[in-house]
């Protein structure tokens, strides 16, 4: 574990100089960029998802090569090859969807590929003690010992910050990094970004969100379709000026919605449990209905229960007791194909992990849940004429524009990949949908078109339970709001006038309701016997 002496603050350390990056397909990700990041501030790129700034993130790291203009470093003129040498020279990446093993611990993450070793051997006590030392000296909570697969996303994304600083990183970059943050790990996250400056770090923070941009960043440099529209101090700038850079036009306000007081459940789940694969209770004795054409939101600090809700409900994990019905049917218990049929669709938390293959084109990615009926399919083998039409009409409802359906998932743009993860299930007619976390990652223009989506889904007669971080996001959208902490549900309300100062201490578990169930007023618990 190296130190890189640290500049001056305030001095250029790290530019881009007229720099332009044409794809082989002829993509122009960037077009004379220019940007100056200097020593000890955090800078922000922000801009639309597609706006270029992975591009511009990727080549900081010798991910990619500039196919014109020149990258500098220490006021020399360098050449990244790869991120090795990115590396070697202290530039740290910390990606939005993180590249961490399971089954392994924080610390053995965090030093794999670059042990201390005592002979031949791994010295894990010299490694235990970095990561520890590590952890007290930038206040990142974690636990060196934990296996990284029983630790919620915000936690495993400060392995990824820990994994670059034992490298030696002086320079941090973070793509999108409270995409998967609750409100209060943000904050957290804000905190010790501050506190990593203070010690001589620089941070590089890629971001869409105005809001986070304003409470943290030092300097931004807004992208807009490659190029750079706008630059300078943030304090400088207003709110409105900084959105009147990112993008041309304002996004559209979500639509209006007429809640009516629904009394009849589609949607009735009692006393579900799941445990851990540990053995530890994950999700206690919960209980819930959700009507057609109403969402249902579902509050809560990141790894209080909520994924595993989902994961359970959709046949994921296993539940060790209770069930759920929907239109008095048993979906509960069965297989994820089964509980499909039964109605039941759903948009992951993590679509890099649960809701898309990159490696595979967006056809395939398309057809993933319906390839196996009618018109997809005749006898047995898929119809590629009629897959090529579903998915062109899909990418068109969508909104979404590529060379072809042949096109790699993985060539798109975040927000583009949620609009079409989000417009395969609605396609497929679900009568309950799970949409977890739908808007995460996105920028705000992309977040109105899957509003969009969801509450035409929910007009047309669906149940949606609606899992969110982002508060304001539940109050627009949801008719009822549910709040869980500690794998139960602890309050229910009303959507009607709901603030997120009333749920606050509710999400912090300083506060709970007695009795607290998501039940719609007149519900009646079914009998429990099996359909």
């Amino acid at each position: 574990m190296s130190t890189p002496a640290m500049p001056q603050a305030g001095t250029a350390l790290l530019e881009l100089r007229q720099v332009s990056k044409l794809y082989p397909n002829g993509t122009l990700a960037n077009d004379d960029v220019s940007l100056s990041i200097r020593a000890g501030e955090i800078h922000a790129i922000v801009g639309e998802n597609g706006a270029g700034k992975s591009t511009v993130m990727k080549m900081l790291y010798g991910l990619e090569q500039p196919s014109c203009g020149s990258l500098w470093l220490d006021g020399q003129a360098r050449v990244l090859a790869d991120p090795a040498q990115a590396i070697a020279a202290g530039i740290g990446l910390v990606p939005q969807h993180l590249h961490l093993l399971p089954s392994f611990t924080v610390t053995d993450n965090i030093v794999l590929g670059a042990e201390p070793r005592r002979g031949w051997r791994i010295d894990r006590k010299t490694a235990l003690r970095r990561v520890q030392s590590l952890v007290q000296q930038f206040g990142l909570e974690v636990e060196p010992l934990a296996r990284v697969r029983d630790l919620p996303v915000g936690v495993q994304q400060r392995v990824g910050i820990l994994k670059a600083l034992y490298r030696g990183a002086r320079v941090l970059l973070l793509d999108e990094p409270t995409a998967v943050l609750s409100v209060q790990e943000a904050e957290s996250l804000f905190r010790v970004l501050r506190s990593m400056v203070a010690q001589g770090l620089t941070v590089v923070l890629i971001s869409h969100k105005l809001k986070e941009i304003r409470d943290v960043a030092d300097r931004f440099t807004v992208l807009r379709k490659g190029r750079v529209s706008g630059s300078g101090r943030v304090s400088d700038f207003s709110e409105a000026e900084l959105g009147s850079m990112i993008v041309s036009k304002a996004p559209p306000p979500i639509p209006a919605r007429t809640r009516q007081r629904a009394t009849q459940p589609l949607v009735e789940i009692r006393d579900l449990q799941a445990h851990h694969a540990d053995g530890r209770l994950a999700m206690q004795s919960l209980s819930l209905d959700i009507a057609a054409g109403e969402i249902l939101g579902i509050a809560g600090v990141e790894g209080n229960g909520q994924d595993v809700l989902a994961r359970v409900l959709l046949g994921l994990q296993p539940a060790s007791g209770g069930q759920g019905r929907l239109q008095g049917r048993r979906f509960t218990g069965l297989s994820v194909r089964e509980v499909r049929a039964c109605g039941v669709g759903y948009i992951p938390e993590d679509r890099m992990r649960d809701g898309v293959a990159a490696e595979m084109s967006i056809a395939d990615n398309l057809i993933a849940v319906s390839y196996h009926q009618a018109p997809l399919a005749r006898r047995g083998w898929l119809d590629s004429a009629a897959i090529g039409r579903t998915a062109a009409t899909l990418m068109q409802h969508c909104g979404v524009a590529a060379p072809s359906s042949a096109t790699l998932m993985g060539a798109l743009s975040g927000g583009n990949m949620q609009k079409l993860v989000l417009g395969r299930e609605v396609a497929a007619g679900p009568r309950l949908l799970i949409a977890s976390q739908p808007t995460r990652g996105v920028d705000i223009g992309a977040a109105r078109a899957l509003h969009g989506q969801l509450l035409a889904l929910c007009e047309g007669g669906a149940a949606i339970l609606l899992i969110s971080a982002d508060l304001d996001e539940l109050l627009v959208l949801s008719d009822r709001v549910a709040v869980m902490a500690e794998g139960a549900l602890v309050a229910h309300f009303d959507a009607a006038g709901l603030s997120a100062d009333v749920l606050g201490p509710y999400l912090t578990g300083a506060q709970r309701q007695q009795n607290a169930t998501a039940l719609l007023d007149n519900a009646v618990t079914f009998s429990g016997v099996p359909a």
